[in-house]
């Protein structure tokens, strides 16, 4: 009973794994969708042989990105990455929420001329510690590069120097991460924000989750708001003996 049931879900397992990759070529690009391709081929885990060695489309969409990649192709981002930074003067923080992409854009960012350092959380091999993590942000604070580049470790509990800009590398569905991230520009002046969106991908997708429920965190806050207004100074009806009180 127990190995027909494995059985059966490995076809999920498998779709799982797809559906990840394929939102990781839209959004990040080549190299960080064959270091998932490795990563994952490593794993023992349901219908991995099935993925990489049984299925002809994918090991050709391997094969394709591996021939994409030696021809020194990636995502159409890296070079608007350039542009983006070029057109705001100053300090800019990089958001991205997988790891390999932000080793990724960090040497596109260097081998472009663009003064840049890494803010990744303390999980892994390659983390980076808590005391590792400050010295970086101070280097930041003090000039030593321009870009930060970061994960979710840059959203919230570290005091990050005021930037001038904030660019999503990719979209979260999440309001409240996408608030967090947005405050970290402007604080004092006006600052700008850019979204990077690769048409019909997922970014697209995540973009609109996250824009609709921001807008229903606003109508809520809104609604309760006016109902605080209403009733300030209105103390309640006393009933009973609290009315001879």
């Amino acid at each position: 009973m127990l190995s027909r049931n494995r059985r059966s879900a490995k076809p999920l397992f498998t779709a799982i794994r797809i559906h990840y990759a394929l939102s990781i070529l839209e959004a990040h690009g080549i190299t960080p969708f064959l270091k998932f391709c490795e990563r994952a081929r490593k794993k023992k885990g349901a219908g991995v042989k099935e993925l990489f060695d049984v299925d002809p489309n994918f090991t050709r969409a391997v094969h394709l990105a591996k021939e994409a990649q030696s021809r020194g192709i990636e995502h159409s981002k890296i070079p608007k990455l350039k542009e983006i930074l070029e057109s705001v003067p100053g300090k800019a923080l990089i958001f991205t929420s997988y790891r390999d992409s932000v080793d990724l854009i960090f040497n596109k960012l260097t081998e472009m001329g663009v003064s840049a350092g890494i803010l990744i959380g303390k999980a892994g091999e390659t983390g980076l510690k808590q005391k590792e993590q400050i010295e970086v942000v101070q280097k930041f604070r003090d000039g030593v590069f321009q870009v930060l580049v970061a994960t979710r470790v840059g959203e919230e509990g570290l005091d990050i120097a005021e930037v001038n800009q904030v660019i999503f590398y990719d979209n979260v569905p999440s309001s409240i991460r996408y608030i967090q991230r947005r405050g970290r520009t402007g604080r004092k002046d006006t600052g700008k924000l850019v979204v990077l969106i690769a048409k019909n991908t997922i970014d697209e997708r995540y973009y609109w989750i996250g824009k609709r429920k921001m807008l229903a965190a606003k109508s809520m806050g809104d609604n309760m708001t006016k109902v605080l207004e209403k009733n300030q100074g209105i103390e309640p009806e006393k009933t009973g003996l609290d009315a001879f009180l």
